[in-house]
């Protein structure tokens, strides 16, 4: 079976020139490519200098940023909510739990059509629905760095020698591809679900250098290429996942400052990462449930199909439908949802409640009139700037005042500051009024909202996970009483 070499097909043989201005770079970085073949050497060269960023960052924050903002990642949840996948081969649960080569086989198989399915689902709810998808999913084979797919690469005996497994794009004349049409590359690795149980989640230098050693030949091919995909030439995504768990690391970094030396590559390569390369890691997060099916609505998989999306943006440029209107459609399946519940007409009022006109023929239900659904507009209390409302958690009470009041265009938050710290601004958001707790007549849409933000910010702030690009929760709690008390509680205190 005949395969892609990046040192033959990828980087293309070229016109020799005399120049050396016009000519010498190519030629330089195809030699350098033929070189740079061994990943451990590059870490070993990066040792120090990831030794000295993770010093300087242990007590204040991660060592790298995220590649994506929680709130982006939330907007894209919303836009896939209508979007189907489906893996059909299920990941083992223990791929190196045992010796059995059948297990990482199928571990293979499984990353195969698990991006076959991501980007699969996610060219056709995006950009073409009915077009043929111009991507294809092949694994790579390290003493060789050809393309092959799986079922094959097994068949003929090079699963030992299997270490990534790549999206790329179709070419007829290269169906085994060529580096320069790697959309995203995949590395299986048996000790990322371990970091998932550590509070700072940091990626070891031997998983991050070989992330960065693909992530650089992948660029440097890329900057050889014939393929007129611009977007594509400074940022790289690889992903690295276990047989649950998984993670995002984007490189980008301009490749025109890259300064050769054929004599020390690795030596060339790790100054071009410390200097001209900006690194962001995701956390490590399951992607997988024990059964082997894809958790694709939670967030290890879609920070996963996140980075996939911008991959094919890169090659595909922008999508038919962004992920803004995709988004958008949220409001009415979640009208629909309420029509499938029965709950009658759901326009909410102008105070943010809805009434239940579905009525129960069962002897044993009272009937209420609607007049005794009624509240008073007086009663309720408004929140508007000035307003004060207190937070009741287990050991505490705090009083926040409400300084300006915004809109996402259909849900309401607020600013407020501290009472205790008057000069501190946060984003606060009230799941439901604070007149009508018992029992909660809420906005549904408003009220999850506030729940599914509170229980992951809760989660990411007792693993520890922190970073300017993330939001942090401050508190979380019951509203007790909105405004100033005039009623004196049994203890004398709200």
């Amino acid at each position: 079976m005949e395969g892609g070499s990046p040192d033959r097909e990828s980087v293309g043989s070229g016109t020799k020139r005399s120049s050396v201005s016009s000519g010498g770079r190519p030629r330089n970085c195809k030699e350098f490519l033929h070189k740079f073949v061994d990943s451990e050497i590059l870490t070993v060269k990066l040792e120090d200098w990831f030794n000295s960023i993770s010093e300087k960052s242990a007590r204040k924050k991660p060592v790298f940023d995220v590649p994506f903002e929680l709130i982006d990642l939330q907007k894209f949840d919303y836009a896939l909510e209508g979007v189907s996948f489906q893996q059909l081969i299920r990941m083992p649960n223990a791929v190196y739990a045992s010796t059995s080569d059948a297990v990482e086989a199928t571990a293979y198989l499984a990353i195969e059509d698990f991006l076959h399915a991501s980007v699969k689902g996610l060219w056709e709810a995006f950009w073409s629905q009915d077009g043929p998808m111009p991507f294809s999913v092949a694994c790579l084979y390290n003493a060789s760095f050809k393309f092959y797919q799986a079922e094959k690469a097994i068949a003929n005996g090079k699963l030992e020698g299997l270490c990534g497994t790549a999206i790329m794009l179709k070419n007829p004349r290269h169906p085994h591809g060529k580096w320069d049409h790697i959309l995203e590359l995949t590395l299986l690795r048996p000790d990322i679900g371990s970091l998932a149980m550590e509070s700072d989640r940091q990626l070891s230098l031997s998983v991050l250098g070989e992330a960065l050693f693909f992530a650089l030949r992948i660029l440097l091919s890329r900057s050889l290429s014939r393929l007129n995909v611009p977007q594509s030439s400074n940022s790289v995504f690889v992903l690295l996942v276990d047989s649950q768990y998984g993670g995002v690391v984007k490189v980008e970094g301009d490749v025109n400052k890259f300064e050769f030396d054929l004599n020390n590559v690795y030596e060339c390569a790790a100054e071009w990462i410390k200097n001209h390369t900006r690194i962001s890691v995701s956390p490590i997060d399951r992607i997988w449930n024990k059964l082997g099916n894809a958790n694709w609505v939670d967030i290890g998989a879609l920070q996963v199909l996140f980075a996939t999306f911008h991959c094919i943006m890169q090659f595909a440029g922008m999508p038919k439908h962004s992920i803004e209107d995709l988004a958008a459609d949220h409001s009415s399946r979640l009208q629909t949802r309420r029509i499938e519940r029965q709950l009658g007409d759901t326009r909410v009022n102008g105070n943010g409640l809805f009434r239940f006109q579905k009525r129960s023929v069962s002897p044993e239900i009272v009937e209420v009139q609607d007049e005794s659904l009624k509240i008073e507009s007086e009663e309720l209390m408004k929140l508007e700037v000035g307003s004060v409302l207190w937070l009741d958690d287990s050991n505490w009470q705090k009083g926040y005042q409400i300084n300006e009041v915004l809109s996402d265009g259909e849900l309401p938050y607020y600013v407020a500051s501290p009472v205790e710290e008057p000069g501190k601004a946060l984003f606060l958001y009230v799941g439901s009024h604070p007149s009508q707790l018992e029992p909660a007549w809420e906005d549904m849409n408003l009220w999850y909202q506030v729940q599914r933000q509170t229980k992951i910010l809760s989660i990411m702030k007792q693993k520890g996970l922190s970073s300017k690009y993330l939001p942090q929760l401050s508190s979380s709690g019951r509203i007790i009483h909105p405004g100033q008390c005039q009623r004196p509680s049994s203890g004398g205190k709200l």
